[in-house]
């Protein structure tokens, strides 16, 4: 079963839209409702936690780099 979790919001009319949803048009879905723990996804907080702390986005390979020379691994 492929199973896709989205954060949103409720809107002023108490509803929900969900798009891109990665199924075919037609299938059939189920769909349950409850609220979430937190106020954000991790990439939201990680991405507005960067930028507050004004930390430079990195490319995989320099996080690469960064992992090895911390393995000691060159």
């Amino acid at each position: 079963m492929k199973a896709v979790k989205k954060l949103l919001e409720v809107e002023d009319n108490k509803s929900i839209t969900i798009k891109s949803l990665p199924f075919k048009p037609g299938s059939k879905v189920e769909v349950i409702v409850f609220p979430s723990e937190s106020k954000q996804d991790i990439f939201s907080f990680m991405d507005k936690t960067t930028r507050r702390k004004g930390i430079k986005p990195m490319s995989l390979k320099e996080i690469e780099k960064v992992v090895h020379g911390i393995r000691g691994v060159h």
